[in-house]
């Protein structure tokens, strides 16, 4: 099933990564070790944002975790608010190019205009994948 909702501003620590995504879990646990030594709360599950195309191995990507709290960021962990914006979104627990597909076909077949980059929430058993869109 396809969904459409609407995200409020959320504030992310995170890190800019360019290479194979297979490091996604090692950038999350260094995000999750930077919130432990700073004054934040995690706010939500891991999340990924994809720059180039989220079905390659290798690409630019932003691994980050909601946070409530306030910190500058260190080093290569950076703190931002991403504004409210609309998503169309699909969870899956397998295949997940298919439930890629399955978004971009939704998106076309209604002519919903996809403004941003794709991103994941990664759950402990449910992946959300979520592209932003104007309707």
């Amino acid at each position: 099933m396809i969904g459409k909702k609407t995200l409020s501003d959320e504030k992310l620590a995170l890190i800019t990564f360019s290479g194979p995504l297979n490091k996604t879990r090692e950038l999350i646990e260094e995000v999750r070790d930077f919130i432990s030594t700073e004054d934040l709360e995690i706010a939500g599950a891991p999340v990924v944002i994809f720059y180039t195309s989220p079905l390659k191995d290798d690409g630019r990507y932003d691994v980050g975790i909601p946070v409530k709290g306030e910190s500058e960021g260190a080093g290569d962990i950076k703190i931002v608010t991403i504004p409210e914006h609309t998503v169309i979104f699909k969870e899956y627990t397998e295949n997940r190019n298919e439930a890629y597909e399955e978004l971009i076909a939704y998106a076309e077949e209604n002519e919903i205009d996809i403004i941003g980059a794709p991103r994941e929430i990664y759950r402990e058993k449910i992946r959300e994948i979520q592209f932003p869109v104007i309707l």
